[in-house]
C-alpha cells in the first residue's frame, strides 16, 4: 500500500514539474526589444507605441463563483450566502481600519489592510503581465486598495501560490526604486511613516524603497517598490505597453491565521492613491476605468468586463453622477436618503454622513452585500415588509435578517410586488431592481431575503457589488465623480469605432485565451493540494 503511494506521489511531482502555465496561454504579447529609459516617471507609455489618445485598455473579472475559480455545485445558494455574509462583515472592519489609519497616520498601533490574499475572500480576480519577457500572473482586481503587489524571488518566507513567483532577475526591464525616485516620493507622501520607515518624506537617500503591511490578525508582507513593463491589451486586441509600472515586490509574509494564502499571486489596487493601478495608467489612457457586473446568477457562467479610457464612455447614455468626497484613497460618495417606491423614508441623512473620523458611505468591489447602518437598515426593511404581500419569515440565512415566505409564485411574478428602492445619492438616483435587492432560494422552500446586511459600525454604509451587477459604473476619477445606469452587463459592451478597430475573432481569441490561462493555474492548485494530502498521508 505504502510503496503504491509512494509511486502515486512520484507520479504526480512529475506531472506538476511538467505542466506550465506558458505567457502564450495568456495571450500575452511583450516587445521583443523594449526600450529602455533611464527615467522612472511611473506608468509612461513607451514610445515605441504610436497610438492616439483614444486608446482603451481592456480585462476580464472574474468571479469567486466561476467554474474557472470554483468547483460548480460545491456550495450550496444558502452556504455562498452565508459565506459572502461572513466576508462581507470582514470586509467591512478592514474598510472601516483602513480610513482611519489613513486620517490618523502612524499614531494607530495597528492596521488591518484590506488585502486577503485568499481565493474564497477575493470577489474577483483578472490577469496581469509584467516584465521582458512577460510573466504573467492572477491577482484580485480591488477598488478598496491603492498599491499593486506581487509575492517576488528572493522570498524568504511567501504563501503558496500557483503561478512562480515573479522573479526580477529573469526581466530586463525590471528596476528597483530608491527613496528619492519620484514613485518612491509618491508612496511616501501619501502614507504613514512605518509604511515606510526607511524612507522619510522627501528623502533624497539611495537606500531601497521598501514596504511593510500589517495586518489585523498578526500577518504582515515587506518588500521593495519596484518598476517594471506591464503589458496590457486594448480594446482593438493589440498589446499596449506601460513602462515604469511602480507595484510592491513582496519578498516575506508571515500569518499564523491563513490569511495571507490561496491560489491569486497578488493585487491590483483600483483606488484613488497616486501609486494605484488607474492612477498610473491616467497619463497614457485617461484617468477613468468602468466595470459592467454580471448578474448574481450570471457570475457562475459568465466573465465581466472592466475598461480604462475613452472606452469606459462609449456608447453608454443616461449616465447619473455622483461626487466622490474626502482626501482618502477609498471612493466616498453622500447618501442623503432611501425611497420606497417613490416615498422618502424617515431615516436622518446623518446616519449615513462621515463626522471627519468615521462613517459615510463607499462604493467598493470587493464587498459582497451592502451594508447599512442597523437603524437605517430596520427603517428600510420594515417599511418593505408592510409593502409586500408576502408572509415574513424567519432567516434561514445566518445575516441576511429580513425574508419572506413566496412558495408558490414565479420569480416574474414576485418580480412585479417588489417595489422599487432607491438610494439617493447627491445628484443622482440609483435604483435597485428586484434582482440585485433579493436573494431567492427554493431549498427548503421558496423564499427571498433582502441582500442588505446591517452594518459594523452606526454611521458607515459600503454599496457592495451584489447592488452594482447589471448596473454600468463608471469612476471617473479625473472630474471626481462615480456615475451609474441600468445595464443588462450579460450582453457584450459595444465599443465606439473610435477605440475599437480589431475583429470579433481577436476578441474571442483573447477571452478563450484568459480562459485557457486560468483553467492552467486551478489546474496548478488543484494538483499540489492532492499532493499535499498524499504526503501527509504517507507520513502518518
Amino acid at each position: 500500500m505504502a510503496s503504491s503511494l509512494v509511486f502515486c506521489l512520484l507520479s504526480l511531482v512529475a506531472t506538476i514539474s511538467t505542466t506550465t502555465c506558458t505567457p502564450q496561454e495568456f495571450k500575452r504579447v511583450a516587445n521583443s526589444d523594449p526600450i529602455q529609459q533611464s527615467s522612472r516617471s511611473i506608468g509612461r507609455r513607451a514610445t515605441a507605441e504610436k497610438s492616439g489618445p483614444s486608446r482603451s485598455i481592456k480585462a476580464e473579472l472574474v468571479h469567486k463563483d466561476h467554474p474557472l475559480r470554483a468547483a460548480p455545485g460545491s456550495l450550496s445558494l444558502n452556504e455562498r450566502a452565508e459565506r459572502d455574509f461572513l466576508s462581507s462583515r470582514r470586509r467591512a472592519a478592514v474598510l472601516h481600519w483602513r480610513h482611519e489609519r489613513w486620517l490618523a497616520g502612524s499614531s494607530l498601533p495597528t492596521y488591518m489592510s484590506n488585502i486577503s490574499t485568499n481565493v474564497n475572500e477575493a470577489e474577483y480576480v483578472m490577469t496581469i503581465s509584467l516584465g521582458t519577457p512577460a510573466q504573467n500572473f492572477v491577482a484580485i482586481a480591488d477598488t478598496g486598495s491603492d498599491l499593486t503587489w506581487l509575492q517576488c524571488l528572493p522570498c524568504a518566507h511567501c504563501y503558496p501560490q500557483a503561478d512562480p513567483l515573479y522573479d526580477p532577475s529573469l526581466s530586463s526591464s525590471h528596476a528597483s526604486l530608491t527613496c528619492a525616485d519620484s514613485a518612491c516620493q509618491r508612496f511616501t507622501s501619501q502614507y504613514p511613516p512605518d509604511w515606510h520607515s526607511n524612507c522619510p518624506q522627501q528623502s533624497s537617500s539611495a537606500s531601497t524603497c521598501n514596504f511593510f503591511y500589517a495586518y489585523g490578525d498578526g500577518s504582515n508582507t515587506t518588500g521593495e517598490l519596484v518598476v517594471d513593463v506591464i503589458h496590457l491589451q486594448s480594446t482593438d486586441g493589440r498589446a499596449s505597453d506601460v513602462q515604469n509600472f511602480a507595484f510592491g515586490c513582496s519578498h516575506s509574509t508571515f500569518s499564523d491565521s491563513g490569511i495571507l494564502s490561496g491560489t491569486v499571486d497578488g493585487l491590483v489596487g483600483l483606488g484613488q492613491g497616486d501609486i494605484s493601478f488607474p492612477s498610473q495608467l491616467g497619463a497614457s489612457f485617461g484617468n477613468i476605468f468602468s466595470y459592467c457586473l454580471v448578474t448574481p446568477r450570471g457570475v457562475t457562467t459568465q466573465t465581466s468586463l472592466l475598461l480604462f479610457g475613452n472606452a469606459a464612455l462609449s456608447n453608454v447614455t443616461g449616465i447619473q453622477y455622483t461626487p466622490t468626497l474626502y482626501n482618502s484613497s477609498l471612493y466616498f460618495v453622500g447618501l442623503e436618503g432611501i425611497s420606497v417606491g417613490g416615498q422618502l423614508l424617515g431615516i436622518p441623512s446623518s446616519l449615513f454622513a462621515n463626522n471627519g473620523s468615521e462613517g459615510g458611505t463607499i462604493f467598493d468591489s470587493g464587498t459582497t452585500y451592502t451594508q447599512l447602518p442597523p437603524q437605517a437598515l430596520n427603517v428600510l426593511a420594515n417599511f418593505l415588509g408592510s409593502s409586500l404581500t408576502f408572509s415574513q419569515i424567519q432567516s434561514p440565512i445566518n445575516g441576511l435578517d429580513y425574508c419572506w415566505d413566496v412558495s408558490g409564485l414565479a420569480d416574474s411574478e414576485i418580480a412585479k410586488q417588489v417595489p422599487t428602492v432607491t438610494f439617493k445619492f447627491t445628484n443622482a438616483n440609483y435604483d435597485l431592481s428586484y434582482e440585485n435587492m433579493f436573494l431567492g432560494s427554493d431549498v427548503p422552500f421558496k423564499f427571498i431575503c433582502l441582500a442588505i446586511s446591517r452594518g459594523l459600525s452606526v454611521s458607515q454604509s459600503i454599496i457592495g457589488n451584489y447592488q452594482q451587477r447589471n448596473v454600468y459604473i463608471v469612476y471617473d476619477r479625473a472630474n471626481s465623480q462615480i456615475g451609474f445606469v441600468p445595464r443588462n452587463c450579460g450582453d457584450a459592451v459595444s465599443l465606439s469605432s473610435s477605440t475599437t478597430t480589431g475583429t470579433s475573432s481577436s476578441k474571442s481569441s483573447s477571452a478563450s485565451s484568459f480562459r485557457s490561462g486560468l483553467e492552467c493555474v486551478m489546474k496548478h492548485v488543484f494538483l499540489l493540494q492532492v499532493l499535499s494530502i498524499l504526503t501527509i498521508y504517507i507520513v502518518l
